[in-house]
């Protein structure tokens, strides 16, 4: 999780948002949906807020208003593009640059056109600092394996939103299974819970459970992911305050009691360091040492 984001708001702010943004979707305002979203993301709102409470529970509503016969088939869909937009906001705001070393391949099933599920959990996974391949929706059978074993993913996430495509969801996952070294697979979706899908290895009907049994499965907490790859972060992040502050990699050097070469091993995630060292360096930045590592 992206710490700077980690606000879970009142209740109240909560059911006020949903309303205000309900309203927006069925009536068309994208102007007033997008400045909603925005106002959660600048109070620090948990990305799951934004994304499964709020933008989630609101086209749920507009999906259950359009089945009682109470809004046009347009309406919906225009809802669904706004939507559409809100969380491509929510993603450029939330996805911070960390990467765990995971990548995943996520779809919705050949015959379904449905896609938020898919993407919601997509953009959940990228994070969390994954890799992640989305395919949009009615991926066939056999293109999804295709790539699942050209590509080797760690995860193949499938989402399925009626009865009729649950067959072709089963197909998928059981193909998948096949495969030489096959990857998890997790069905999410309306009707992921049914049992002709029991071959995968995890389903829900809820994105953020699949979100958080995919964190618990591959022990995703931060002394699992992998050096280099904390390293690389770590000097992209000092290169970036380097030249926010104006310094050159000789100027930071002599600041911080280093070579200049040090610090373009460091920049270029090639050089451990020591707590010595990254106080060095946090000082010559002005900035803590916490704030050096966190990000």
């Amino acid at each position: 999780m992206n710490h700077s984001f980690a606000v879970k708001p009142k209740e109240s702010d909560l059911a006020k948002t949903r309303a205000e943004l309900l309203d927006a979707l069925v009536n068309g305002d994208q102007v007033q949906a997008m400045r909603l979203v925005d106002s959660a993301i600048t109070s620090r709102w948990e990305p799951s807020f934004v994304y499964v409470y709020v933008v989630g529970h609101c086209l749920a509503e507009v999906g259950s208003l359009w089945h009682a016969g109470e809004l046009s088939i347009a309406v919906e869909h225009r809802a669904t593009q706004i939507a559409l937009r809100l969380l491509a906001r929510a993603q450029s705001a939330y996805v911070n640059g960390k990467k765990i070393g995971k990548r995943a391949l996520i779809t919705s099933v050949q015959g379904d056109n449905h896609i938020i599920g898919g993407l919601t959990f997509a953009d959940l996974l990228r994070i969390d600092g994954w890799e992640v391949d989305f395919l949009g929706a009615d991926s066939p059978i056999e293109t999804v394996v295709e790539m699942v074993e050209k590509e080797a993913p760690d995860l193949v996430g499938l989402s399925v939103t009626f009865e009729e495509f649950v067959p072709n969801a089963a197909t998928t996952v059981r193909e998948i299974k096949k495969l030489q070294e096959p990857p998890i697979v997790i069905v999410g979706g309306a009707v992921a819970n049914d049992p002709s899908l029991e071959s995968s290895d995890f389903k829900s009907v809820n994105a953020l459970e699949a979100v958080e049994w995919t964190r618990r499965h591959f022990n995703m907490d931060e002394s699992s992911r992998p050096l280099e790859v904390m390293l690389s972060e770590l000097g992209e992040r000092i290169q970036s305050l380097r030249k926010d502050r104006g310094l050159s990699q000789q100027a930071l050097a002599s600041e911080a009691g280093l070579d200049r070469s040090y610090i373009s091993a460091v920049e270029h995630g090639r050089q451990n360091v020591s707590f010595a060292t990254l106080k060095g360096i946090a000082d010559a930045l002005k900035i803590g040492v916490v704030d050096l590592i966190s990000g």
